[in-house]
C-alpha cells in the first residue's frame, strides 16, 4: 500500500514514531485518515471483553525505509491480560508470529484501546 503522507499525515506519524498503526473505528470516520477505505466493523463494548479472551486487531507496519513507505497491515490476535474498564484500554499479549522487521513481536504486550479491538474471538 502506497500513500501520500502529506494527505495522511498522522497516520504517517504513527508509522514514523511508532514503527506501526493501529486500526480505530473513530479514526476511519475521519475522511482521507486512511489511504484506502476500510471495512465496517461492529462497536464493542467493554464488558464484551475478559481477561483470557482472544481479540483480534488489525495494524499497518512500514516495509521500506524510504521517505514514503511502502505498508502492510494484517489481522493480529491478541490474549487478553487485562482491562481497564474505567479507561476503555485492554492490555495483551501478541499471539500472532510476525516478521523479525515489523516494530511488535509474538509475546509481547501491547496496550489498546476498545475502539482497536476489531472482534472478541468465540463469541
Amino acid at each position: 500500500m502506497k500513500f501520500d503522507a502529506n494527505d495522511h499525515k498522522a497516520f504517517f506519524n504513527d508509522l514514523t514514531d511508532e514503527g506501526f498503526h493501529i486500526f480505530s473505528r473513530q479514526h476511519a470516520q475521519s475522511a482521507g485518515f486512511y489511504p484506502n477505505a476500510f471495512p465496517w466493523y461492529p462497536e464493542l463494548d467493554i464488558s464484551d471483553i475478559k481477561d483470557g479472551d482472544t481479540i483480534t486487531i488489525r495494524a499497518f507496519f512500514p516495509t521500506s525505509k524510504t521517505a514514503i513507505p511502502t505498508i502492510d497491515s494484517g489481522h493480529i490476535d491478541l490474549k487478553v491480560e487485562y482491562v481497564d474498564r474505567d479507561a476503555k484500554t485492554v492490555f495483551g499479549n501478541i499471539l500472532t508470529e510476525l516478521p523479525t522487521a515489523f516494530a511488535l513481536s509474538k509475546g509481547t504486550t501491547i496496550e489498546v484501546n476498545l475502539d482497536e479491538v476489531l472482534s472478541v474471538q468465540d463469541r
